[in-house]
């Protein structure tokens, strides 16, 4: 009777997913794709220290769904409730990523803008620059807030 091949055996084992991914998943944390375990490790430390579980990856999503979304190539901001001073205009997802890029260590902030990096390039495309906005705002601020 023939044999399987020890290639063809392996193959019909079931998948074992990274310990580190399902550890999130279970956790209720996002995996933010393109970064290593070791920065997913990283940024769980932040988050149990000045977030809830999750926060940069619904922080990411929420950026990457704002720059994403569909219309009219320029993009402006969404005033949910019309008041300017009660709702930044760009929310506050992108300011929550910046701080996870500063209280990073150097590596894992460097994997997390490499990520962050074609959002902002989108979004940078897609808005208009405010040449009166004070320059002290952070760069995604300074963008244009109404048509």
């Amino acid at each position: 009777m023939a044999r399987k091949a020890p290639s063809q055996v392996r193959s019909d084992l079931p998948r074992r997913s990274s310990h580190q991914n399902v550890q999130a998943v279970r956790a209720g944390r996002g995996v933010i794709q393109g970064v290593s375990s070791r920065t997913l490790a990283e940024i769980a430390r932040i988050e149990r220290h000045r977030y809830q579980a999750g926060a940069a990856h619904g922080a990411l999503s929420a950026w990457r769904a704002m720059v994403h979304q569909r219309g009219p190539w320029v993009i402006y901001p969404d005033w949910g409730d019309d008041c300017p001073c009660c709702d930044p205009a760009w929310g506050n997802h992108r300011e929550a990523l910046e701080v996870f890029c500063h209280l990073l260590p150097r590596r894992a902030a460097r994997e997390l803008r490499t990520v962050l990096a074609p959002i902002d390039a989108r979004f940078l495309a897609r808005t208009l620059n405010d040449p009166y906005a004070p320059w002290g705002d952070p760069w995604w601020r300074r963008r244009l807030e109404s048509a």
